[in-house]
């Protein structure tokens, strides 16, 4: 229940962040990914729950379902992956939203 009040509040900072400047929207997108580093939970269950509560928010689905996506693949790493490559993903983002 934690992770998911957690994924929330941040949704919420995204949605405000968007609107900014790109690299605070970038710098949401990967604190949302941040939720989903856990250890020992259904990584499924976890996107599907993300999706769930973007969609809730008016998210579009196609975006919803991104991020369900990202979240399952982030809760899959290894421990410890996610942090050796957060840097990289803000970036790749960062780059994405300025073409």
């Amino acid at each position: 229940m934690k992770k998911l009040f957690s994924l929330v509040f941040s949704l919420t900072l995204f949605s405000v962040a968007f609107s900014g400047e790109i690299e605070n929207a970038c710098n949401a997108y990967v604190s949302i990914l941040d939720s989903c580093d856990v250890d020992g939970y259904d990584c499924e269950e976890l996107g599907k729950a993300l999706e769930n509560s973007l969609l809730k928010k008016n998210v579009n689905s196609e975006t919803a379902k991104h991020f369900h996506q990202q979240c399952v693949k982030v809760c899959s790493l290894p421990e410890g992956k996610y942090k050796q490559i957060r840097e990289e993903i803000k970036n790749a983002c960062i780059k994405s939203l300025k073409e």
